[in-house]
């Protein structure tokens, strides 16, 4: 039993470590956007473009993120939801699509409330491969989502392009995207 018990704690401590690893958890940290793709280059957004309400929020698995360091790079889809919306879902993925037809030129933040017990799940039901944020009604209201599926496209350097408060569809997305991008 002596000989035994070292072995025994041995793998106990192999198995606590392996369990400590960070794991990647959708819409965490893993998904945020790599750097923008070579020969990628943006146009100005709209002279009349207001200024995009800057905010930080912490991604489904605790990682700080601040808007203004994703629309430094490149342009920004905001997509305001919520974990219990059928419909925000779709619209998410919809656009996830649009944007990831666009091989890193534009990035997507999905957006729920920082009420939203099952933020997580959601992210990890949905598996877009893009960062979900928890934010309060402050950041809600400044882009003036007062209910999801509000989708928002930020052009880089910051200025709201446009809104929809009710969502978009891919298609319709995509020319705003393009009109954003140089190639």
């Amino acid at each position: 039993m002596t000989r035994i018990l070292p072995l025994v704690l041995a793998l106990a401590l192999a198995c606590t470590a392996c369990a400590g690893e960070d794991e990647d958890v959708a819409g965490g940290a893993a998904d945020l956007p790599g750097p923008v793709p070579e020969g990628v280059e943006y146009a100005d957004p709209p002279a009349s473009a207001p200024a995009a309400p800057d905010f930080s929020a912490e991604l489904v698995d605790g990682t700080p993120v601040t808007a203004s360091d994703l629309w430094a790079d490149r342009p920004v889809v905001l997509v305001f939801t919520a974990s219990f919306c059928d419909r925000c879902a779709a619209i998410h993925r919809d656009v996830a699509r649009a944007v990831d037809e666009r091989d890193g030129a534009i990035a997507l933040l999905g957006i729920v409330g920082d009420d939203d017990e099952d933020a997580g799940e959601y992210a990890d039901d949905l598996d877009l491969g893009h960062p979900v944020a928890v934010a309060g009604e402050r950041v809600w209201l400044s882009y003036a989502a007062r209910e999801p599926s509000l989708v928002a496209l930020v052009s880089r350097g910051g200025k709201v392009v446009r809104g929809w408060p009710n969502g978009i569809e891919g298609e319709q997305l995509a020319p705003h995207l393009d009109d954003l991008i140089e190639r």
